[in-house]
């Protein structure tokens, strides 16, 4: 049989804990009115202001994002004399010059450098206008835009250190499109000596006719041949073949 237990009526009517700290917080809460609705008051506008601020920078940066993806379907457009039939029959967006696609294309990329600056979409925006004004042939604009874009990277250092280099290529094209050769050569440098294989073939080449245009032959035939020797059989490996050819014309007609 089991043992009974005695408890003392002073046990019995002890208070419940969790019952005891409820009655203080009602009672507080009472005495307190003025103070406790301030505190809840401040609670919810705080919940109300983080859920606003959330919902604000979703909204830009997906306003960021779709003036991004307009203006690389313009970018990414077909002149008229590229469109194939299906093309044609789907009624895709198409441009009679690339001039005037990079037109367009500078138009969308200025809305969302302007409005996004500082953002990954404004750092993007500012590296693709200068190959927009590149493509126009707006030799200045593009130097401008690169160099713009360089100087003030934003906040998102990632997406600035990815697009460097590609970037410094830019500049040294635009350099030698606007016959700036000595600021060229400085710039498919910096390439070459980042020795990223995406862009080194093409830095090797542009800095060969930039030697070619500053009365250098002897050194442009030999990045040209380090050209054909390291990229046989490519589109560098062609041109530096015509670059090559080129120099040996020129110099027997001399």
């Amino acid at each position: 049989m089991a043992k009974k237990i005695k408890v003392s009526r002073k046990k019995i009517k002890q208070p419940d804990e969790f019952q005891t700290f409820t009655d203080r917080a009602f009672k507080y809460f009472n005495e307190n009115k003025q103070i406790s609705y301030s505190v809840i008051g401040g609670a919810i506008l705080a919940l109300v202001l983080a859920s606003g601020i959330s919902y604000t920078v979703k909204t830009r940066r997906a306003k960021a994002d779709r003036l991004l993806i307009e203006a690389f379907s313009i970018i990414n457009a077909p002149l008229a004399g590229q469109m194939t039939q299906a093309s044609l029959l789907q009624g895709g967006r198409n441009y009679s010059t690339g001039k005037e696609r990079a037109e367009e294309a500078i138009k969308k990329l200025t809305e969302v450098s302007d409005q996004f600056g500082s953002g990954e979409a404004g750092i993007e925006a500012r590296f693709h206008l200068g190959e927009a004004y590149f493509e126009k042939g707006d030799y200045a604009g593009a130097i401008a835009s690169y160099q713009d874009f360089l100087k003030h990277p934003g906040k998102n250092a990632s997406v600035a250190e990815f697009l460097q280099d590609p970037a410094y290529l830019g500049l040294a094209k635009a350099y030698y499109g606007a016959g700036d050769f000595a600021n060229a050569e400085q710039y498919f440098q910096k390439v070459i000596d980042a020795k990223l294989d995406a862009y080194l073939a093409e830095a090797d080449l542009g800095l060969a006719r930039v030697l070619i245009k500053k009365g250098e032959p002897d050194k442009a035939k030999e990045k040209l041949k380090l050209i054909m020797e390291s990229y046989p059989g490519s589109i560098y490996d062609q041109l530096a073949k015509i670059e090559l050819n080129n120099l040996s014309g020129a110099e027997a007609v001399k």
